[in-house]
């Protein structure tokens, strides 16, 4: 039976069971916090079963994890005992395992699956660092939140580098005998390259969706291990980088010192194989390997777009920040070259032989180029104070000059994104950054070389009217003005107000702004691959919010938050469902069960009935995603009931289980 309580722990409910104990979703009254609680019983032991040498390595795990503070390792909070039975606080982490994702190969992509493991390489250096061996790493040891970052767990037979000779001496085997390395098989002394060896076990497993060495029996297990290699992974995954094997190769050395040296110069070299900086430069890869790689690197299938140039020098794009002080030295400096000019026309102490229109009209040629260049490196506000403060006499001689046709002239709003640079870090780009803005520029308006029609002959003014109407005719429509341009590399937070406001991906409705902003039942949009990606925000009595997406590989934020709030005024687009919705009951990452009460109750699946319940409690229903799906419960005799379920890589659970019970018609 479920416990009501553990300590002072509300036990919610069973996330997993194994030999010696239950691990439960737990509430901390005392700060309102879920956490998962892991316990231990060391009274139903039975065998070669010790049980204070359990009892002491469970506590050794809350000694081991105690001392390890990581971003990709599972937080400890507290170690207790409560009527016989220990128990260990730590972080909850609901998106399940990686052997979980694995097990489904459409829920993560191979891109998603190596940057796992290279944030578990990273967590095992920390570990190391600080003289922690992990001796049992494996994808059911690695958790995914749902932001898809790993959390390594279950240090619990981890060995101390120092000092640690009374739980486990030489000759003993602990871990999981397909991942262990040779000396772990040999029982010999360990150090952190066996961790290294587990890590390639998983890493050849992510990659090619099968186990270096896929034996039937503990004997042919072993002598694989100790004798055979593995295949090549292209030779299994023709479609696969050839950056990948000579990694795998390196960590999966029978012997030892022919290994990577820390777990720290794997991520790094996985880094950069997916064309990302390292975290800290590493000896696995030469900085000119690194260069070839990103190099070779080509576009992913799934760019709807053609990747704009970008200028990776650009402050904006290492930074994401706006180069606000820019804008005000530029400013600056234009109005220095104007009071230059002022005083060389007006006969100052510098004369130039020059006639004074050249020199005015110079003077604005700079500072048409110097107000452009502020500009493209600084906020809107900054940059309108640029072109507010140059003298509209002097932008319309430059207008005439043959330099300005080197400035950048306002962009259609369709050729915006294509046309301009984006920035490749995660900070916002207004339109206006990327083109000059047309109501911010005082440019001269074109003088008409077209006889006025009275004094055009009729024949010709007939020609004229006739041309015009069929240029109007095939003229496109304009695309919707894009309000801001952002670049990320994986995840996206929408944080628009209202939190109403529809959500069209590409297009597509996908649910409202607060089903996306990570928190409270909601997720995050997730991509995969490199693209364009345009989103629109729609409501009653607001006029269309429209921001650009820019997924690159190698953007400076992995993650990043739209904070914006729309303005009064009336849509242009398809305004999406009408009401007011709650956020959704269930989320998952690829399909959903039900387990209904009357198992012969109808689902409707966004309109389209798809049959009983029944027919769906042990087969799982499929959703695409990233999207909202709505569904309907409905019994004769009963309450209908109206559901939302998330669907979503970043969903947290791999499959919801719709538990409900209708209620009967009074």
């Amino acid at each position: 039976m479920l416990p009501e309580r553990i300590g002072r722990y509300e036990i919610l409910r069973v996330l997993g069971k194994g030999a010696m104990g239950v691990v439960y979703l737990a509430r901390d009254p005392q700060i309102e916090r879920e956490l998962a609680l892991k316990t231990i019983r060391f009274d139903h032991a039975e065998g070669s079963f010790n049980p204070e040498e359990a009892k002491a390595r469970f506590l050794k795990e809350a000694k081991i994890s105690g001392r390890l503070q990581h971003p990709h390792i599972v937080t400890i909070f507290d170690v207790g005992e409560d009527g016989g039975m220990l128990y260990l606080a730590m972080e909850y982490v609901p998106g399940g395992s990686l052997s979980q994702r694995l097990a489904d190969p459409d829920s993560l992509s191979l891109y998603d699956r190596v940057r796992v493991i290279a944030e578990v390489a990273e967590a095992l250096g920390h570990a190391h660092e600080r003289g922690v061996l992990h001796r049992d790493v494996k994808p059911a040891n690695v958790l995914l939140t749902p932001h898809l970052d790993a959390k390594v767990t279950d240090f619990g037979i981890g060995k101390l580098l120092a000092g640690d000779s009374d739980l486990t001496s030489t000759g003993q085997m602990v871990g999981s005998p397909a991942y262990m390395s040779p000396e772990q098989i040999k029982g010999e002394k360990l150090d952190a390259r066996t961790d290294i060896f587990s890590l390639g076990v998983v890493l050849y497993q992510a990659i090619t969706l099968r186990k270096p060495f896929p034996a039937d029996t503990l004997t042919t297990l072993v002598y694989q291990i100790l004798h055979e290699e593995p295949p090549d992974p292209q030779a299994l995954r023709a479609d696969l980088p050839p950056e990948y094997s000579p990694i795998v190769k390196k960590c999966l050395a029978k012997k030892r010192e022919e290994r990577y040296t820390t777990a720290t110069e794997v991520a790094g070299d996985l880094r950069a194989a997916l064309g990302e900086a390292p975290v800290t430069r590493t000896s696995g890869l030469a900085a000119s390997r690194v260069e070839a790689i990103r190099a070779q690197a080509g576009p992913s299938e799934a760019v709807t777009q053609p990747s704009p140039a970008v200028d990776p020098e650009s402050p904006t794009i290492t930074t994401g920040r706006r180069m606000g002080d820019a804008a005000r030295q530029a400013e600056a400096e234009a109005a220095k070259k104007v009071q230059l000019a002022g005083a060389a026309a007006t006969g100052g102490k510098k004369k130039t032989g020059l006639p004074v229109g050249a020199l005015i009209g110079a003077a604005a040629v700079l500072i048409a180029i110097v107000a452009v260049f502020a500009l493209r490196r600084s906020g809107p506000r900054e940059a309108e104070k640029v072109y507010e403060s140059v003298p509209s006499a002097a932008l319309a001689t430059s207008s005439a000059a043959p330099a300005a046709a080197a400035a950048p002239s306002p962009a259609a709003p369709e050729s915006r994104a294509a046309a301009a640079p984006p920035p490749a870090s995660a900070g916002q780009v207004p339109a206006s950054d990327v083109t000059p803005s047309p109501t911010t520029r005082k440019t001269p308006k074109p003088k008409s070389t077209t006889p006025p029609a009275a004094t055009a002959p009729p024949a010709r003014a007939a020609a004229a009217a006739q041309a015009a109407a069929a240029a109007a005719a095939a003229a496109p429509t304009p695309a919707p003005k894009v309000d801001a341009t952002y670049t990320v590399r994986r995840l996206v937070k929408l944080n628009v107000s209202p939190i109403q406001a529809r959500v069209f991906l590409d297009g597509k409705y996908i649910g409202i702004c607060d089903d996306w902003d990570g928190a409270g039942g909601g997720a995050l949009l997730y991509f995969h691959a490199e693209g364009n990606h345009r989103v629109r925000f729609a409501y009653p009595g607001y006029r269309d919010l429209v921001v650009d997406l820019l997924v690159r590989s190698n953007a400076a934020e992995d993650k990043i938050e739209v904070e914006r709030d729309m303005e009064k005024g009336n849509g242009e687009g398809p305004p999406g469902p009408t009401g007011q919705f709650r956020r959704p009951h269930y989320k998952t990452v690829s399909g959903v069960t039900f387990n209904v009460d009357p198992p012969d109750a109808t689902v409707t699946l966004d309109g389209k009935e798809i049959g009983p319940a029944s027919k769906w409690a042990s087969e799982e229903l499929a959703l695409g995603g990233p999207a909202v799906h709505d569904v309907v419960l409905s019994a004769p005799g009963r309450d209908p009931m109206a559901l939302r379920i998330l669907a979503s890589q970043t969903a947290g659970e791999v499959r919801a289980n719709v538990k409900e019970k209708l209620k009967k018609l009074n």
